[in-house]
């Protein structure tokens, strides 16, 4: 017996134990592999209570496994997710990357992930909603810092935990991207994809924060950003159309427009954001909206940050326009978008 909301009985397949876990039960399964809840089955870490606390433990999918180019870049990227600050994302405690079954241990979180409260309560009340806002963006901060780019935040992979908003199953994308982009297209949740991800172009932290936009559109109106469908046909919406902002407060509303803008470098970074949503309900400011146009919007009450005109380095660099598609990975996702036999893209995370 389990005992833990949210965690299914181990069936006959799954292991009992990896390197110094035991596995306690299963908490889902994505693009990457299966979600263990776990203990360590030595007394490192023991509460006061004498008994380790439980984690979540991602191993990694067989076939991905055996790709020396993932293994490498899984272990890179792990170790740059270790270097995250905890604040308002779960930690990464461990991993292992030599193994047979690599696997990423991070701390448990308990609690509902953000899709699955708003499709069993509805849209969050506005108050929520700010601090939902607040809490992603601030997790953005902190990734970004370390040199990871998520790549595929979406409301599966934030949970609500009593303490506020966490967000998970960041810094091991990118590995299953370089993995699998070329037969697959870019690693990402269709809905919650920025423009250039889906067409398969370089992925900076701007699509982060453009997914964060998404998150907030969902959270406060219960509505995918562009709709459902078949994979090709939301992608093609998320490259052309322009989101329906309807039902967003209107301190937020002018900061969703600017995050998903079109244009990368017309979009705030999570430091501009963060600082933005901490004046939301101050003097009016102007910025660009999804569509490039100007409007009046809840901002800090000197001049409106310019994304374009900002000149950033690393990860969070989005001063110029992304490049155009380039190789086989960018063809086959222009294809996805532009052609009707396109391949929809895989989607990372669980």
């Amino acid at each position: 017996m389990v005992g833990v909301a949210g965690a299914a009985p181990l069936d006959e397949t799954d292991p009992r134990t990896l390197g110094p876990y035991r596995l306690l039960g299963r908490l889902g399964d994505g693009g990457m592999g299966s979600v263990y809840l776990a203990r360590r089955a030595d007394a490192a870490g023991a509460t006061a209570a004498g008994e380790p606390p439980l984690v979540a433990l991602k191993v990694i999918r067989p076939d991905l496994a055996r790709v020396p180019e993932f293994r490498g870049r899984f272990q890179l990227e792990a170790r740059a997710a270790r270097r995250v600050a905890r604040f308002c994302t779960a930690e990464v405690l461990d991993a292992d990357t030599e193994g047979p079954r690599p696997y990423l241990v991070t701390e448990y979180i308990d609690g509902p992930t953000l899709w699955a409260a708003v499709r069993g309560r509805g849209p969050l009340p506005e108050p929520d909603l700010e601090r939902l806002a607040v809490a992603v963006a601030s997790a953005l901060t902190a990734i970004h810092a370390a040199g990871v780019v998520h790549r595929d935040l979406k409301p599966g992979n934030i949970l609500l935990s009593s303490s506020g908003a966490r967000v998970i199953d960041f810094g091991i994308a990118r590995a299953l991207d370089t993995t699998t982009m070329h037969t697959h297209g870019s690693i990402g949740t269709p809905g919650f994809m920025a423009p250039e991800q889906a067409l398969g172009r370089p992925v900076t932290a701007s699509a982060d924060v453009y997914a964060w936009g998404a998150v907030i559109l969902f959270a406060a109106t219960g509505r995918t950003p562009f709709g459902e469908g078949p994979t090709p046909a939301v992608l093609r919406r998320v490259v052309t159309d322009t989101p329906d902002l309807a039902g967003l407060p209107d301190g937020l509303g002018p900061l969703v427009a600017r995050a998903m803008a079109k244009n990368p470098a017309d979009r705030p970074t999570a430091d501009e954001l963060l600082l933005l949503l901490h004046h939301i309900h101050a003097a009016p400011v102007t910025g660009p909206t999804a569509t490039g146009s100007a409007v009046t919007a809840r901002g800090t009450t000197g001049p409106a940050v310019t994304a374009s005109a900002r000149r950033t380095t690393g990860p969070g660099a989005t001063g110029a326009r992304v490049a155009p598609p380039t190789g086989p990975s960018a063809v086959a996702a222009e294809r996805a978008v532009t052609g009707p036999g396109a391949a929809g893209a895989g989607a990372a995370g669980g």
